[in-house]
């Protein structure tokens, strides 16, 4: 089956916020690349990013490109979009090959996350396989690292966690494979849930361990840690869900919104959640609250 590619050349430091807008508007995956052919070798200050980026959203054949757009332009505005354009992939194993350029991640020195394919690190930390295979979620991105630095900073042991918009189910993984008891993940996605499902047997987790479920069979049950890495928008809309489904004194990570997005998303948090602690990265914020 073919793919639709949309394209974007955009600068820097828009990559991240184009990027989260793709994928809030269904893109199997985002890649980056230099529109100039300025390569960058080894640099002093950190990760960077090309002065002119193409930035390639993946999407299903059949999906509306035109209402893609229009939802990508609601949340650029009163910017306007960038130049783009559209084009048609041919079927391949894509994720295969950038499977490729996935490498061994080790998370505040607790737990690794390697490629399914690849060789198991030479100590004993505990180590998840993954494979995002048409979902997103490795590790690599901000707000996934934060919401893995989070759940080793946590006592898991025994607990029960809720993965809120799970991707590759890479965060109810790793909240296992940290101890936890028993995870739930949730996504609206088909090829989320089919992702993670194939991430849990690539690690031997059984299904007693980790239900998986799309948002309407979200089950009314005790959870300790629930997690939610998604956007902005869709956070201040699930509020009252998550204030109904977690316990009094219970945690919840909220991540995948920037650090100047922080106040807007509290003033609707501050009625039923205490802000706990607050973790930084490349923008990207992740929030730690306790339930009233």
């Amino acid at each position: 089956m073919p793919w639709q590619q949309l394209h974007f050349t955009v600068s820097a430091d828009e990559v991240e916020f184009i990027s989260e807008l793709l994928f809030a508007a269904t893109a199997l995956s985002v890649t980056c690349s230099d529109k100039l052919d300025n390569a960058i070798f080894e640099p002093k200050d950190g990760a960077r990013l090309w002065e002119k980026t193409q930035i390639v959203g993946l999407f299903d054949v059949t999906s509306d490109m035109n209402n893609i757009l229009h939802n990508i332009a609601l949340g650029l505005a009163p910017q306007p979009l960038p130049p783009y354009h559209v084009d048609i992939l041919e079927d391949a194993v894509w994720e295969r090959v950038w499977l490729e350029h996935f490498k061994p991640i080790c998370i505040n020195d607790t737990l690794w996350i390697c490629p399914s394919e690849g060789e198991k690190p030479n100590d004993d930390k505990p180590v998840l396989w993954l494979d995002p295979g048409l979902a997103f979620g490795t590790g690599t991105h901000a707000t996934t690292a934060l919401c893995l630095e989070a759940l080793t900073l946590l006592p898991l042991k025994g607990l029960t966690i809720m993965d809120y918009g799970c991707g590759s189910g890479i965060l109810a993984l790793a909240a296992l494979k940290l101890g936890a008891k028993k995870a739930y993940a949730i996504d609206n996605h088909p090829q989320a849930l089919l992702a993670t499902r194939d991430n849990a047997l690539k690690n031997t987790i059984s299904e007693d361990s980790l239900t998986v479920l799309p948002p309407a069979e979200c089950p009314a049950v005790h959870y300790d840690v629930w997690i939610a890495n998604i956007l902005l928008n869709p956070l201040i809309e699930l509020e009252a869900l998550f204030a109904k489904r977690i316990p009094a004194g219970k945690t919840l990570l909220l991540s995948g919104i920037l650090d100047r997005q922080v106040d807007e998303l509290l003033q609707y948090y501050d009625k039923d959640f205490i802000l706990q602690k607050k973790l930084e990265r490349d923008e990207w914020m992740l929030l730690l609250l306790t339930r009233k």
